[in-house]
C-alpha cells in the first residue's frame, strides 16, 4: 500500500503539468496513466503529427515551470494572425507587434511537450508514475481515496484528480453527469508542404462547410492544417487519394500558400462538446478534457485545460501552507465554480462562432462581413478580441498574472 497526497489519473499535457506544480510545492504526487511513458527525448526534430496552439497564458505557465526555453526552441512562434471568410470581402488580421509582443502565440508538438514534462518530473523523488497500467478499482472514503491498478497496487491519497481526456475513467466511474452534443463535424488533421512560405503566419478561413485553419511550423514551408467540415464533407475528403486532396485544399486556402501536398498521414476527429455538469464529488475532482471539450476553430482547448491545472494547484497549495485539507469540499466547489465559468463562457463563444459561421442566410453573411470589417478597423474592439485569444483576460491563476515572461 502507498500513501500519497494526490492521486492524478492521466498522464497528458494536464495531468504531467499539474503533477508538476503540485511536485514544486513539495507535495506527494502519484501519476497513474493507461498509456506509455513520454519517448526519451532524442535532439531530433519532433514530427508534428498532433499539434496545440500555446496563448500567452500558458507560456507563463510553462516559463514558470523551466521547460519553456526547450520548448520553445522547437516550438514556432506566429507573429500575424489571418482571419476571413470565403467568397466575402470579411477579414480580420492581428499582429504581435501592435501588441508589444514577440509573437501571438506558438504552435508546439503534443509529444514533446509531454516529453519536457515527464523529464521535469523525473527530478522530483516525491512524485511516482505508472505507465501503461489500469485501473481496477476506485473508493472514496471520508478522509482518503484508495485506488486499486491491475498490478494490485493500492494507492490511498487525499485528492484524486481525473486528467484522464474526453473519455475520462473518473468521470464515468463517479457518475458525474456529462452533457454533450456531436458538432456534426469532423476535423481532418495533418502535416503538409507549402510551396509559398508561412511566414510565420496563422490562418483561417472560414468556408460553407467549416473552418479551415493553417498553423506555421518551424520549417518555412511547413504548417499543420486543422480542416473542420460537415462529417459529409469530411467523409469525401477523407476518401480522395493525395493529389487530389491536395488539390482541394489548395483550392479551399484560396491558394494562400500556393500548391501544397500532404506531408503525413490524415487523420479524422469526430468533434464533439462535452461538458461536466459536476466537476467534484467527495476527494475526486476533474480538470482539462476531463471536464470540457470545445470545437478547435479558436485553437484553445489546450489552454482552458491548462489554465484548470494552474487554477487547481493555486487552491490546493494554500490550503496545504496553512496546514488545512487540500480536499476539503469548499475549497474544491471554488474551483469548479471558477473554472466552470471560464468553460462555460468558452463553450457559449465556440457554439456561437460556429453557428453564425456555418449559417447560409445571405442576410447572416452579409452581417458577418460587416461585423469583421468593422472589428478590424476599431482598435479598442480588436485589441480585446486580441486579450481573449492571448488569454490574458478573465478571473486568471495566480501563476500566469503579469508575468515578464512575454518579453
Amino acid at each position: 500500500m502507498q500513501n500519497t497526497d494526490v492521486t492524478i489519473v492521466g498522464g497528458g499535457s494536464a495531468g504531467l503539468t499539474l503533477a508538476l506544480l503540485l511536485a514544486k510545492q513539495q507535495l506527494r504526487v502519484v501519476l497513474v496513466e493507461k498509456g506509455p511513458a513520454p519517448a526519451a527525448i532524442t535532439g531530433s526534430a519532433p514530427e508534428y503529427n498532433r499539434v496545440s496552439a500555446l496563448n500567452m497564458a500558458s507560456r507563463r505557465l510553462f516559463s514558470q515551470l523551466g521547460i519553456w526555453p526547450e520548448l520553445v526552441a522547437a516550438a514556432a512562434a506566429y507573429t500575424d494572425m489571418q482571419v476571413w471568410e470565403a467568397d466575402s470581402f470579411a477579414s480580420i488580421s492581428f499582429s504581435a507587434a501592435d501588441q508589444q509582443l514577440d509573437a501571438l502565440g506558438y504552435i508546439c508538438d503534443n509529444e514533446q511537450l509531454r516529453q519536457l514534462l515527464y523529464c521535469q518530473l523525473q527530478q522530483h523523488p516525491k512524485v511516482q508514475c505508472y505507465f501503461n497500467m489500469a485501473i481496477s478499482q476506485l473508493k472514496q472514503g471520508e478522509r482518503e481515496v484508495m485506488l486499486q491498478l491491475d498490478n494490485n497496487n493500492l494507492i490511498l491519497s487525499q485528492l484524486l484528480v481525473g486528467a484522464d481526456g474526453v473519455n475520462s475513467y473518473v468521470r464515468q466511474h463517479m457518475q458525474l453527469p456529462l452533457t454533450h452534443w456531436d458538432y456534426q463535424h469532423t476535423a481532418i488533421v495533418a502535416k503538409i508542404r507549402c510551396t509559398t512560405p508561412h511566414q510565420l503566419t496563422a490562418r483561417q478561413v472560414f468556408l460553407s462547410s467549416g473552418p479551415l485553419a493553417l498553423l506555421p511550423l518551424p520549417e518555412a514551408n511547413l504548417c499543420s492544417i486543422v480542416w473542420s467540415a460537415d462529417t459529409a464533407e469530411a467523409q469525401r475528403l477523407m476518401a480522395l487519394d493525395d493529389s487530389a486532396f491536395n488539390q482541394a485544399l489548395c483550392a479551399a486556402a484560396q491558394a494562400v500558400l500556393g500548391p501544397v501536398s500532404l506531408e503525413s498521414s490524415r487523420n479524422a476527429i469526430n468533434l464533439t462538446m462535452r461538458y461536466a455538469n459536476c466537476w467534484q464529488r467527495g476527494r475526486v475532482v476533474l480538470v482539462a478534457d476531463a471536464a470540457h471539450s470545445i470545437h478547435p476553430l479558436a485553437g484553445q482547448g489546450m489552454n482552458l485545460g491548462l489554465m484548470d491545472v494552474a487554477a487547481l494547484a493555486q487552491l490546493i497549495d494554500q490550503q496545504h501552507t496553512a496546514g488545512e485539507d487540500i480536499a476539503e469540499a469548499r475549497m474544491l466547489r471554488r474551483y469548479e465554480r471558477w473554472r466552470k465559468a471560464e468553460a462555460q463562457t468558452m463553450i457559449v463563444a465556440m457554439e456561437t462562432f460556429k453557428r453564425g459561421f456555418t449559417a447560409k442566410s445571405p442576410l447572416i453573411k452579409l452581417l458577418r462581413g460587416v461585423g469583421l470589417a468593422a472589428a478590424n478597423r476599431l482598435p479598442v474592439l480588436k485589441k480585446q478580441l486580441m486579450a481573449h485569444a492571448l488569454g490574458l483576460q478573465g478571473d486568471l491563476p495566480q501563476r500566469v498574472k503579469n508575468n515578464t515572461a512575454d518579453q
